[in-house]
């Protein structure tokens, strides 16, 4: 119970050094919050065992950012002047940018999702380590990997590259696995 009052303890600190820096601008101050944020997760983990430690010093340092931001959000200037903005009809995109925007989704989600994952698993089932490093390995780059691939199919223009790329990868994925 220690531990955690203490790991509790180092994470506020973390937390509000990290807030007053950006609201200051104070780099040592950042990098001291940033190197107690880290002091936390070691604490946590010797307190709850590795696992459940590492996700509460996330948790709990994201708890106490918010709750540092909100209670130190400054309301807006109350003036006499009314808020409402005239009437305007809505602008409902095209079909086709609809359309376009749903291949996006589904490119970018679910089938880089699972790209991603052959991908991973492809990639991680060669290395020479055992099984537990390797399966952290594909822990790690699954995640890694969508968000990067995703962020690059979003960012294209169209969508024929990115379809095209992913049809390659997904093609070098299987024919690693299961030939």
């Amino acid at each position: 119970m220690l531990a955690i009052s203490i790991a509790c303890a180092v994470s506020l600190i973390a937390a509000n050094l990290i807030f007053i820096s950006w609201r200051r601008g104070l780099a040592a101050l950042a990098a001291l919050g940033w190197l107690a944020a880290f002091g936390s997760a070691f604490l946590w983990s010797w307190a709850l065992g590795p696992e459940i430690g590492v996700t509460y010093a996330f948790m709990v340092f994201i708890c106490l950012a918010w709750v540092a931001v909100a209670a130190m959000a400054e309301g807006r200037p109350q003036d006499n002047q009314s808020l409402a903005r005239p009437y305007r009809r809505l602008h409902w995109p095209k079909p086709r940018e609809i359309s376009k925007q749903f291949l996006l989704f589904l490119l970018s989600v679910p089938a880089l999702g699972a790209i991603t994952m052959l991908l991973s698993v492809a990639v991680v089932r060669h290395l020479p380590w055992s099984m537990p490093t390797r399966f952290l390995v594909a822990m790690v780059l699954y995640p890694i990997l969508w968000g990067a691939l995703g962020a690059w199919v979003c960012a294209q223009s169209s969508l024929r590259k990115p379809a095209l790329v992913s049809g390659v990868l997904c093609l070098i994925a299987a024919s690693i696995l299961f030939v």
